[in-house]
């Protein structure tokens, strides 16, 4: 069980650097591009390209990689958390198995859970969920290649836009395109 850090919360200083690329949905290896774009100051692009893990920008030691999970790649579930039940708790992951597992067409020991910033026990709190094997096999090709992920953030994540209105977005390519509404 994780959560799903840097979509909101509490402010904090930005990192020198960020890296923030996006994991491909195909199973990664030596071979696997991907698209990332560089920040300065974690809030303005200066560059983005695509390129193999052990090809991508070196970091500083002030500097943070941030991977993105890409929309396809999860699933969302809305669930009422028991009141009592620490969030920490190494009973949580049993509870939320037992909250999700008849919602999910997947055996649940295949999947990683990351609860939304700030849920608390007695709550209905949203839940990202994705392969724990992609996820695992993504974040270890990247710390092979010396690119350790600090922060794993969703493309796209339930819940009110910045503009308070629903929000439209067009993306992908001619071959592969994608319609995401949000809010």
């Amino acid at each position: 069980v994780g959560s799903v850090r840097g979509v909101e919360g509490p402010a904090r200083n930005p990192p020198m650097g960020t890296l923030i690329l996006t994991l491909p949905l195909a199973r990664s290896g030596t071979a696997t591009e991907y698209r990332y774009t560089l920040s300065p100051d974690g809030h303005s692009a200066s560059r983005h390209a695509n390129a193999r893990a052990s090809l991508l920008p070196a970091m500083g030691r002030a500097s943070e990689v941030v991977a993105v999970v890409p929309a396809q790649a999860l699933s969302w579930q809305r669930v009422s958390l028991p009141p009592g039940i620490g969030l920490q708790a190494p009973r949580l992951r049993a509870v939320l198995d037992g909250l999700l597992e008849e919602r999910l067409l997947d055996d649940t020991a295949q999947l990683h859970f990351a609860l939304q910033p700030g849920a608390r026990a007695g709550r209905r709190v949203w839940v990202a969920i994705c392969g724990r094997a992609w996820l695992r096999e993504s974040l270890q090709a990247l710390e092979a290649a010396g690119r350790p992920v600090a922060r794993v953030v969703p493309e796209f994540a339930p819940g009110p836009t910045a503009s308070g209105q629903p929000e439209l977005f067009v993306q992908g390519t001619p071959d592969d395109p994608q319609l995401v509404i949000t809010g």
